[in-house]
């Protein structure tokens, strides 16, 4: 019994887990997630001195935050409280305060420096206790003031809270001056330097603190200075304040939107570019020459880098802290702060007189920061390579730093390649200072190559150079290698050029060649290398028949062949010509009829029946996406249970189309491998998942057009998508139907402006999310899911009909991706909302949160003004579960005689209908189910204008929308910066889009908004809605057609309404409402016996006989008069 509880005890787990822990912290002392895996178990298991311990070893290796120092700091500030306190422990303080101001601009460190300056220099004038010896010097006024100085000059840089600092410290100067007499006063104050505590300080802060700060310093000059010298500071000071006003001015729109990491990068672009002078911004003479762009300002853009950086490390370290369950929130937020790193390193060489110091301080600092990227560190070793002056001493330096990284056990392959490839560019250069001729025979190779060997001159840089290069292969090839090749093709270049060594370079080729076998551009460089630098051609004909063996897999034979022939057209006899093309025939019509065969499994034939159509479908989508490899039919099983996932944005076709979808969608989730009869298949509207394929490899700037006419052989395309993304320009091509993918996939190492593209299946790599926060928007997602892979593209659905869709599809470029991210399903992000995240299916739907709401809502009407919400969950609790419950109150706090309360599972909305014309409180209550189409209650608007007229004053038209604009993208980028936002729709064929808000306030907000509204790199122009530019129900929309010439819409309204459709049944109060709602079928009768449903009988039922609720609500008026 006492072992199950102490397994059970998490102190006790911890405390088994951290001799592991604390041992891998060791072996790789660069991993921030082992730090903070030791941190967690020393903190279950409570041993807080070991806790210290382990901070302070973190601290020593990685750059931390505020929620590493500060505890630290407070612990080191506590020991100097002791009695008899040594004057170390004072400078240990100071020490530990320089090491965290390093690391990160911090305005919570930097105030507890200064509180601390302030208590020990009161500490020092109480006299009330002993101090140790030194303790004055240490703390003596000017030199705390020089401290204090120089934390507001760190602080500068964070535009936001810069005040914070410098208000302490003025507070503390003006109490320190006003015991001094007035000539002390003076003198003082002249000697205090001008740039540290003058006027042009007031430019610091935001705008409501530029009064205070404005009063505050007339309020110190005044007691220092006489009153002509008074009005001369003021006047500068005034001066400086005005162009602070503007400053800010300038930049308060981007501090506003500095919400997430994202928002940080369009202020940097725009902090960075040239900037036009204010006063001939707008306008210019006709004569006047045009004027010089301002530059941009290094101090400004510097400290909104440094507080990118400060944010970024935060939001890691609170990732950190989450455990494995928020590993991807840590990858996210260290690849932003990777990027803002070398954005800051790139700004500081590209911006003119490059300062080494400056430079090569905060180079030390990203690699402390983000010790994983390897282009942090070769941008150190590069920075140092353009610095050095003593080769010596730069080599030494280089050498330690590439050792320190290619050791730390936290690079990954690429950045492996990154940093050997720059420390050996360094070497290269200084081999190429002595021998400046690259151009070397063979017969110099070989002289060399002896000297080499018998004297060992002139080598250590080449011996250096060789060291790396080897070294990296191999930790590179222990990962996983790096595909491009570029570590042994530098090794292969010294190896010839610099010493001759010919037999070693083909060593080095060889060994690749048996690593990456089935690369086909490892075995084209190696046959190259050999034909071309060194004419061995008898070595390279054997090279090119090893390589092109049957039994050899290859990822692209065809190059190898083509090569092979062409080699021997140029260099080999007619015979070995002949024997080449014989070879490369026989394996080109192998290979053929292997593709052919999987082409006929793929393709169905008109001619086979429905049977074998079928068993074609399926196994296109068995065998043409599954890999080909012995754990195929191992992920079968996972496959299919993946395999339940959804479309959900399609909007179901009308008439008898509709009735069989909706009997699809209420099939049984237990049977996800169950093939229906084709004959009773409903059609897809739109099969985007299984009608598209990717295409990687692009050039940057390619049109549509190009795609197109590639693929224009294949079938139908519907559309093409081209996205850039960090790595790649990768498109997608959806065609009309899935029999198009099959012969678009043999597109695959075709060429497109010179460039070798990859075509490849589209299929299982798209997700479908739903239940996520109500305030997650596309930054969100993506930062959320990009730690999986990389992400083509997140589409969300439009809330113009149903503003309560919260939903999107997840794009990876792999599938791979898409189900690494299956991991996140069920994960909670906010309390009791546990994130659903499946495979996307056109072919098959399944149960969601959002999905047929309105079947699991009830209306209910005739409560008495005395109910409570707990008494309607007490009352249909007896029905099933409830999820919500919504009871309208008016201004008295009164139930406004009606509410909705939705249920978990549409079972329990149908019994609740069984509680109509119950008696509650003395008054029959009315219960209906929610219908969301039915027309709403006809009131006045309050502003006292007509519906139609108060719709326009409500709405705003924006123009220059950009082409391919989703609306539900847009509307989140409008409630960025506006309230109230109900719908929005976009009118593709004019590029414009009608915005309808909650009330003509927030509409004139967003009108009178001074800050260029842009939405995906395009500037947007806002104008007030009219009569004339409204559409019409016929008018131009994203689903209507456009209409012809400049015609007046006769009906202006700001959306196009859905079209009209049946009411549901509604509940009927009063003696035999029970029998009449017991005659009415159900929903799910409605919905399986209703295939001779059209549009003209939904059109009739609107009109005449059928009731909605309108009806409903006009009975229940006249029954209370």
């Amino acid at each position: 019994m006492s072992m199950d509880v102490d397994q059970a005890d998490p102190a006790m787990q911890a405390l088994e887990a951290l001799p592991e822990a604390l041992t891998a912290v060791q072996e790789t002392p660069l991993a921030y997630t082992l730090h903070y895996r030791a941190l967690a178990l020393l903190q279950a298991i409570g041993m807080e001195d070991q806790l210290e311990a382990a901070r302070n070893t973190l601290t020593n290796y990685l750059a931390v935050a505020d929620d590493i120092w500060i505890p630290l700091l407070e612990s080191k500030i506590a020991q100097t409280n002791v009695p008899d306190v040594e004057i170390d422990a004072f400078i240990d303080v100071e020490e530990m305060f320089m090491k965290a101001e390093r690391d990160y601009l911090s305005i919570p460190i930097f105030k507890v420096h200064l509180e601390y300056l302030i208590r020990q220099v009161e500490r020092a004038a109480s006299g009330s206790e002993a101090l140790p010896e030194g303790f004055l010097e240490l703390y003596a006024t000017e030199s705390v003031s020089a401290r204090m100085r120089s934390l507001a000059a760190k602080a500068e840089g964070h535009l936001a809270r810069s005040h914070e600092i410098w208000d302490i410290w003025m507070e503390w100067e003006l109490e320190r001056h006003d015991d001094l007499p007035q000539d002390a006063k003076y003198e003082r104050f002249r000697n205090i330097p001008s740039s540290s505590f003058g006027a042009d300080k007031l430019v610091k802060g935001r705008t409501c603190c530029h009064a205070n700060t404005y009063q505050n310093y007339s309020m110190f000059v005044s007691k220092c200075l006489s009153d002509r010298e008074y009005e001369s500071a003021m006047q500068a000071a005034t001066e400086a304040r005005q162009e602070a006003v503007a400053t800010i001015a300038e930049r308060e729109a981007y501090e506003m939107a500095l919400t997430s990491l994202p928002g940080y990068t369009a202020y940097i672009s725009w902090e960075e570019a040239p900037k036009k002078p204010p006063r001939q911004r707008f306008q210019r003479g006709r004569n006047q020459p045009k004027p010089q762009d301002i530059p941009p300002n290094p101090k400004l853009v510097i400290g909104l880098y440094e507080r990118a950086i400060a944010e970024a490390a935060s939001q890691r370290a609170e990732a950190l802290s989450g455990g494995d369950a928020t590993a991807g929130a840590v990858v996210a937020a260290e690849a932003w702060l990777a990027s803002f790193w070398d954005g800051l390193t790139s700004f500081l060489r590209e911006s003119g007189t490059r300062n080494k110091e400056l430079e090569c301080q905060i180079l030390e600092r990203a690699v402390r920061s983000v010790p994983a990227s390897g282009t942090l560190w070769a941008s150190r070793i590069r920075a140092l390579d353009f610095f050095s002056t003593d080769d010596d001493e730069a080599s030494e330096d280089i050498s330690t730093i590439v050792n320190y990284a290619l050791e730390s056990g936290v690079l990954d392959a690429t950045e492996i390649t990154s940093v050997a490839v720059a420390a050996a560019a360094y070497e290269s250069h200084q081999l190429s200072k002595e021998e400046p001729g690259n151009s070397l025979t063979a017969r110099v190779f070989m002289i060399r190559a002896v000297l080499i060997r018998a004297f060992g001159t002139d080598v250590s840089a080449f011996e250096r150079l060789r060291g790396i290069l080897e070294s990296a292969i191999t930790k590179s090839r222990a990962k996983g290698g790096d595909e491009s090749l570029k570590l042994e093709k530098f090794l292969v270049y010294a190896l010839v050029n610099f010493a001759g060594l010919a037999d070693d370079a083909i060593e080095v080729w060889e060994s690749a060649s048996k690593f990456y076998k089935s690369k086909y551009y490892v075995w084209t460089e190696y046959t190259s290398f050999l034909t071309h630098r060194l004419q061995q051609y008898e070595k390279a004909r054997t090279v090119y028949k090893n390589a092109s063996t049957p039994s050899r897999t290859i990822d692209y034979p065809q190059a190898i062949w083509n090569a092979w022939v062409a080699f021997e057209e140029i260099h080999g006899t007619v015979d070995q010509l002949e024997h080449a093309l014989k070879r490369v025939r026989k394996m080109t019509q192998d290979l053929t009829k292997k593709a052919a065969q999987r082409l006929m499994r793929w393709t169905y034939p008109k001619v086979a029946g429905q049977q074998a159509k079928q068993v074609g479908a399926q196994e296109f989508l068995d065998e043409a996406v599954a890999p080909q490899t012995t754990e195929s039919a191992a992920a079968a099983p996972a496959a299919s249970e993946q395999g339940s996932a959804m479309v959900v944005d399609e909007q179901a076709p009308s008439g008898s189309n509709q009735q069989k979808r909706k009997a699809a969608e209420e099939e049984p989730l237990e049977q996800p491998m169950k093939r229906a009869k084709p004959d009773n298949e409903a059609p897809l509207k739109r099969d985007r998942e299984n009608s598209t394929v990717f295409v990687a490899g692009l050039q940057e700037g390619l049109k549509d057009d190009e795609l197109k006419r590639l693929f224009k052989d294949c079938g139908e395309i519907r559309e093409v998508k081209i996205s850039k993304l960090p790595n790649d320009v990768v498109a997608t091509v959806e065609f009309m139907d899935r029999e198009s993918v099959p012969a678009a996939l043999t597109k695959d190492k075709k060429r497109i402006q010179g460039n070798e593209i990859a075509v490849f299946l589209a299929w299982r790599s798209t997700l479908y999310v739903t239940n996520f926060p109500e305030k997650a928007d596309d930054v969100f997602i993506r930062d959320l899911f990009g730690a999986h892979g990389t992400i083509f593209d997140v589409r969300w659905p439009s809330k113009k009909f149903k503003a309560t869709r919260r939903f999107c599809y997840v794009q990876f470029t792999l599938p791979d991706s898409a189900q690494a991210a299956l991991e996140l399903n069920g994960r909670e992000l906010e309390p009791d909302m546990a994130l659903n995240v499946y495979i996307s299916n056109p072919q098959r739907k399944k149960e969601r949160t959002d999905a047929n709401v309105e079947q699991r809502e009830i209306y209910v009407a005739g409560l008495a003004k005395s109910t409570k919400q707990n008494e309607l969950e007490e009352l249909f609790g007896e029905c099933g579960p409830i999820k919500g419950v919504r009871l309208p109150l008016d201004d008295k706090g009164k139930a406004k005689g009606f509410a909705f309360v939705e249920f978990e599972h549409e079972t329990s909305a149908l019994a609740a209908l069984q509680l109509n014309n119950r008696e509650v409180k003395k008054r029959r209550i009315a219960v209906t189910m929610v219908d969301p189409r039915a027309p709403g209650r006809k009131e006045q608007p309050s502003s006292g204008l007509g519906k139609r007229a108060d719709l326009i004053a409500r709405s705003v038209r924006i123009k220059k929308v950009p082409s391919g604009t989703e609306e539900g993208l847009l509307q989140q980028a409008i409630e960025k910066v506006a309230s109230g936002v109900k719908r929005v729709e976009i009118f593709k064929d004019t590029g414009e889009a009608t915005v309808e808000f909650d009330s003509m306030a927030n509409a004139a907000k967003l009108l009178l908004e001074t800050v260029d509204l842009t939405f995906q790199g395009a500037k947007l122009e806002l104008t007030e809605e009219s009569q004339a530019e409204t559409p019409s129900t016929g008018a131009t929309s994203s689903k209507a057609p456009a209409r012809p010439g400049n015609a007046r819409p006769s009906a202006p309204a700001a959306f196009v309404p859905r079209a009209a459709a049946v009411p549901k049944p509604k509940a009927r109060l009063g003696i035999g409402a029970a029998k009449a709602n017991a005659a009415k079928p159900s929903p799910h009768q409605a919905s399986a016996s209703g295939t001779q449903t059209s549009s003209a009988t939904a059109t009739a039922g609107s009109s005449t006989g059928g009731k909605n609720q309108d009806a409903f609500r006009a009975m229940l008026g006249g029954g209370k008069k």
